[in-house]
């Protein structure tokens, strides 16, 4: 075809005739012009219905990532232990040197709670807001009144010469001969001490005479009443006044009122040199612990929330109800109800409460305690075992608690392991054996384990006990006995000979049996451990290196009456991704929106157009050889691209699984829980389902990537396909499992993993991606690609630089190459120019595009090829095109940049 003459040129744009550009047959352009329209339509189609399709292969639901389950505990349930080891630390309870506390049993952290002393300083907070409550579990025995000992010591002995030769008349015709003196500083504990507890709950006498347990007493109401709380106040609690005032002010300045009652505690402890040391208590042992494990979340903590809470009611409610337990709140309530029920002023007769205090005030609380060393009443006694004997004068006699010996946690012993009913009667026969001296005998039959303690023989039930197991012990003077309910029920004792303590201990085992042929026999091991000891092991596994009280049978017969709660949250993962997948799924709305606002206009574009002769045809060829999506991603490709990229997180999350969360294993309280972030590399391609997905998300990350680099590469079907597969689902599929892999590195830093989100992580890996992709790095790989295309004769056209569309298209588009031209073509295919964001289809006419000065059209005109045609008639008259006569023998519309023309307003 020849070139173009001069005159044919529209300056400065510069074209010629392509020799190559040959005119089809009319059959195959209709041929092919058919194929085109039904495939057009059918991309449309498809196309329409991409909202479906992303939520076919998205993935969707917003599944709970909060779960919260319950945990019946039995004493013999296993706890992990670090859950424990955050109790305990959280409790103030020292691991004496160890760096985790183990799995262990219920039982022996009920013990080390609510029953041995282990707690430092921490336990005081739970005074705190307890202004009306009485009696509490870590309320101490009663040792002395006041804070200060000597002034409390010296009133005492002086008090005490009275009574010395009468003994101490209480209730009517009453006598007490023993008393319990109140303790030096180095033998009390703070808890121990009436005024400092009183202190740290906020209680002020005037509410002690009356709390729980109404008195006669009225002191904000009658002023004698008042007059008589003062004396005894300044008598026995000289310094309660100013340590409750001390109180409010840690109050106001302290963040909460715990910290504020611990501090309170702490200067307490300072300036009398008392102990710190008490149980923790109930409100220890059921605070909530939680965990935060994994990386920073949305809500600015770690992702992974795992909470554990001891729940229940307080067990030692059944000491403290009814008539009380004895206390360091009950003794010197004791004075109150004397004074103002039973004493008389023995010259007028009548009931004078301050006289009282002032002769008995020192004196009655100690007597008064001394009382249940020879009796009980319900819940008051003394555990005879707990004191040691003091000297006597005339009529009295002193008692003094002996001293509690509690291991440290890194000393106890653990026996190996429990054992089955079948081990236990093993046990029993090994026992008899080493008592008697003689080869063990299956045959001998048990009625009755008996662990005595201080010296309660009398008080086993023997054949009576029908094989079962019974604890006697003493209290207030009168042996005890309790048949053991506990252990009865579980199946897997600690049965180890080592339970018994023998030799370490000042108690016995007595074993009632009948052999073979029918006598009975009794046999008593002696020196054993205390019966509460034995218990303990038997069901803890702790060796019997600590006796504990005898309430402890009262607080587990009750039954744990506990429960484990676990509160847990995997974090916001499935949240973010379920809102990533909602998303993408809009923007597809989206998308199907754009896309049928563009074929309404498309097909009002091409049924304006000014003429049906063969122009017409071919832009309606041009219209339907386009590829609309690519007009959609070309056109908005801001909000495409966004929405392209979501959908591709959603997809590779959910391909490998890529999230997060406590597992399944935390349901197994006794094991440590630990929060696991998993992830397969190969899961795009681990069923048929993935495979699809990964088919259809290659061309999301083709359009990512390299689409805009292609401009005209959806025009030729096989150089598509091409470009898809091995810019698209190749690439996509080697670099899903290297960013898969990346993210697992991240996984097993403690920095990264700590500091990033896991999916914002992933987000960066894949934006990191695209970017390398789109450098030189790879340049190879597309320039093998280009040589791929080349073989299946498709390949690129230079665009002339002059001209505007080098700019608006690229440098070049993609074509057959039986159509490219060595030379820079100015004439470009209509269905690439409609995949081209800048280009305004209106301001096409007759094989030109006309560019403004001066902005758009007017508005207010209709838009359409008649209206440039009309201004062109009107304004320009001098305007007339030359085209080279190659172009009305394609089956396409080609259009070239036309000389810019000035808009008549």
């Amino acid at each position: 075809m020849p070139m173009l003459r001069l005159s044919d040129r529209i300056e400065p744009i510069h074209g010629a005739s392509n020799p190559r550009l040959h005119s089809q047959t009319l059959a195959k352009l209709q041929l092919r012009q058919s194929f085109l329209t039904v495939a057009f339509f059918a991309s449309c189609v498809w196309n329409l219905a991409a909202p479906i399709k992303a939520w076919v292969l998205g993935r969707y639901g917003f599944a709970s990532t909060s779960t919260t389950a319950v945990y019946d505990l039995n004493w013999n349930t296993v706890l992990n232990g670090r859950f424990l080891t955050a109790l305990y630390q959280s409790a103030g309870i020292p691991l004496d040197g160890l760096t985790a506390m183990p799995s262990t049993r219920y039982i022996n952290v009920f013990l080390d709670f609510m029953v041995a002393p282990r707690s430092y300083l921490q336990w005081a907070a739970s005074f705190a807001e307890t202004e009306t409550v009485f009696q509490m579990d870590i309320d101490g025995l009663f040792k002395r009144h006041g804070l200060d000992a000597t002034h409390e010591l010296d009133q005492f002995y002086r008090d005490l010469g009275q009574f010395q030769t009468t003994g101490y008349p209480l209730w009517g015709t009453e006598v007490i001969y023993n008393y319990i003196p109140p303790a030096a500083n180095g033998d009390v504990a703070l808890q121990e001490i009436t005024e400092a507890v009183l202190c740290l709950k906020g209680m002020p006498l005037e509410d002690f005479v009356n709390v729980q347990f109404p008195s006669p007493l009225h002191p904000y109401s009658n002023a004698d009443d008042a007059h008589a709380l003062a004396v005894w106040g300044a008598r026995m609690f000289p310094h309660l006044k100013q340590c409750l005032a001390r109180r409010a002010q840690l109050i106001q300045s302290s963040s909460s009122p715990q910290a504020a009652v611990v501090t309170l505690a702490q200067e307490l402890a300072a300036a009398y040199n008392v102990s710190l040391v008490n149980i923790a208590g109930h409100d220890q042992l059921h605070a909530v612990q939680t965990f935060q494990d994994g990386f920073i979340d949305v809500s600015g903590l770690r992702s992974g929330s795992l909470g554990y809470q001891i729940s229940g009611p307080n067990p030692f409610a059944v000491l403290t109800t009814a008539s009380g337990h004895m206390d360091t709140l009950l003794a010197p309530r004791e004075t109150v109800w004397w004074c103002t029920i039973q004493y008389m002023d023995p010259v007028t007769g009548k009931a004078n409460a301050t006289q009282c205090f002032e002769k008995v005030g020192s004196t009655l609380a100690n007597f008064f305690v001394g009382k249940y060393l020879t009796s009980s009443a319900g819940t008051r006694y003394i555990d005879n075992g707990a004191m040691v004997q003091g000297g006597k004068t005339g009529a009295v006699t002193s008692y003094t608690y002996s001293p509690r010996h509690v291991l440290p946690l890194k000393d106890v012993r653990s026996v190996a392991v429990p054992g089955n009913l079948t081990a236990w009667k093993a046990l029993v026969v090994a026992l008899i054996a080493n008592i008697t001296s003689t080869p063990p005998d299956a045959s001998n039959a048990l009625e009755e384990m008996c662990f005595v303690g201080d010296d309660c023989f009398s008080t086993c039930l023997n054949a009576s006990a029908s094989g079962g197991t019974t604890l006697t012990y003493m209290r207030g003077g009168s042996c005890v006995t309790s048949v053991d309910t506990i252990s009865h029920g579980l199946t897997d004792l600690f049965v180890d000979v080592a339970c018994f303590g023998i030799g370490s201990g000042t108690s016995s085992i007595q074993l009632t049996y009948i052999t073979q042929d029918g006598r009975r026999f009794q046999v008593v091991a002696s020196h054993t451990a205390g019966p509460m000891a034995i218990l303990a092991c038997i069901v803890g596994g702790r060796f019997p290196d600590i006796d504990y009280p005898t309430y402890l049978i009262d607080l587990l017969g009750q039954g744990t009456q506990a429960m484990l709660v676990m509160a847990m949250n995997s974090g916001s993962e499935a949240t973010v991704i379920n809102s990533i997948a909602l998303l993408s799924l809009g923007g597809y709305v989206y998308y199907f929106v754009r896309l049928a606002i563009y074929l309404y206009h498309t097909i009002a574009w091409v049924k304006a157009w000014p003429d049906n002769g063969p122009t017409r045809k071919q832009v309606v060829f041009s219209v339907v050889n386009s590829s609309v999506s690519s007009v959609i991603w070309g056109h908005y490709s801001t909000s495409m691209r966004c929405i392209g990229f979501m959908s591709l997180l959603e997809w590779h999350i959910g391909a490998t699984d890529n999230h997060c969360y406590w597992p399944a294993s935390v349901d197994n309280i006794t094991i440590d829980a630990a929060y696991v972030c998993t992830l397969h590399p190969y899961g795009h391609f681990a069923s048929s389902a993935e495979l699809v997905r990964l088919f259809a998300y290659a061309w999301i990350f083709f359009a990512l990537t390299f689409m805009d680099r292609m401009p005209g590469i959806a025009i030729v079907a096989r150089g598509y396909v091409i470009a898809v597969l091995l810019l698209g689902l190749v690439p996509l599929s080697f670099l899903a499992i290297l960013v898969a892999h990346i993210c697992l590195v991240r996984a097993h830093s403690p920095i990264l993993n700590y500091a990033i989100h896991n999916q914002l992580w992933l987000g960066l890996v894949w934006l990191a991606m695209i970017l390398l992709l789109r450098t030189k790095l790879f340049s190879p790989y597309v320039a093998l690609v280009e040589r791929c295309l080349l073989a299946v004769a498709i390949q690129k056209q230079t665009i002339d630089s002059a001209s505007p569309f080098y700019d608006m298209v690229g440098p070049h588009f993609w074509t057959e190459s039986h159509l490219v031209r060595h030379e820079p073509v100015v004439y470009l295919p209509l269905s690439i120019l409609i995949e081209t964001k800048s280009i305004d289809l209106f301001n096409i006419f007759d094989h030109e595009y006309f560019v403004y000065h001066g902005g758009a059209i007017n508005p207010n005109l209709k838009r359409g090829p008649s209206i440039v045609k009309l201004d062109l008639q009107e304004s320009h008259q001098s305007h007339k095109p030359h085209h080279p006569p190659w172009i009305t023998g394609q089956a396409e519309y080609f259009v070239r940049v036309a000389k810019v023309v000035k808009r008549v307003v």
